[in-house]
C-alpha cells in the first residue's frame, strides 16, 4: 500500500510539473519562424532564424596585427535570444562578442573575459546581427567600451569578407553619432579606448 501511495505521489509530481512546464513550450513552439535577412523585426512572439547559418561566418577569434598593436576580437553565436524594447517582443540569432587593444605593447582593454560570464547577450561589448548588404557577407554590429561613456555618441562595426575568404574579415569601426555636451561642460572623452579606423583581422 505504502509504495502504491509513493507512485502515485510521484505520478502527480511529474504531471504538475509538466503542467508549468507546457505553456512555456506551446509558446515557442507557435513561435512563428521568420529569416533572419530579409522580415523587418516588427513580428512580437516570431523568431528570427539565421537560416543559411551566415553568423557562423563570422564565429570564432580574429586578430588584426600592426608591429606591437594589435586588436584581437572573439565572436560567438547565440540562437533564439529573447528581444524586448517594449513595443516588440520577438527571439533571434545574434552574434555577440568581446575585445583586446595593445597599443605599442601596452594592453589598453582586455574585455575577452566577459565570454565566460554568462549574462544577458544584448549587455556584451559586441552585439549584433544586421547583415547591410543582401550578400549576407557584411554584418554590422553595435560596440560598447566599459570604460569610456561618451555622451550623445554612438559607433558600429562593420565587419566585411574579403573577397571570400573565410579566414579575413575586414572590419570598419567608425563614428555613427557625434557627441554632444550640456552647458558646454568639456567632455571627459572625445575617443574610445579602440580607435576609430580600418582593420585587416586574420582567424587565429
Amino acid at each position: 500500500m505504502a509504495a502504491l501511495t509513493g507512485s502515485l505521489v510521484f505520478i502527480m509530481k511529474r504531471l504538475i510539473l509538466f503542467l508549468i512546464i507546457l505553456p512555456f513550450w506551446n509558446c515557442k513552439a507557435q513561435s512563428p519562424i521568420k529569416s533572419l535577412y530579409n522580415d523587418p523585426q516588427e513580428e512580437n512572439g516570431a523568431y528570427y532564424k539565421d537560416f543559411n547559418n551566415e553568423l557562423d561566418t563570422f564565429v570564432g577569434t580574429w586578430k588584426y596585427t600592426n608591429g606591437s598593436t594589435s586588436l584581437t576580437i572573439t565572436l560567438k553565436k547565440k540562437v533564439m535570444q529573447f528581444f524586448s524594447d517594449g513595443d516588440v517582443n520577438f527571439y533571434e540569432d545574434i552574434l555577440i562578442g568581446e575585445y583586446k587593444y595593445i597599443e605599442n605593447g601596452v594592453e589598453k582593454i582586455n574585455t575577452l573575459s566577459q565570454l565566460l560570464v554568462d549574462k544577458n547577450p544584448y549587455k556584451y561589448n559586441i552585439v549584433g546581427n544586421i547583415f547591410y548588404e543582401k550578400t549576407n557577407k557584411n554584418l554590422q554590429t553595435n560596440f560598447s567600451d566599459p570604460n569610456r561613456e561618451i555622451q550623445g555618441m554612438t559607433q558600429a562595426m562593420f565587419f566585411d569578407h574579403v573577397n571570400n575568404d573565410p579566414q579575413k574579415l575586414f572590419l570598419t569601426f567608425k563614428m555613427m553619432e557625434g557627441p554632444y555636451t550640456v552647458n558646454d561642460e568639456p567632455l571627459p572623452y572625445t575617443s574610445y579606448t579602440v580607435p576609430f579606423g580600418e582593420y585587416l583581422l586574420v582567424k587565429q
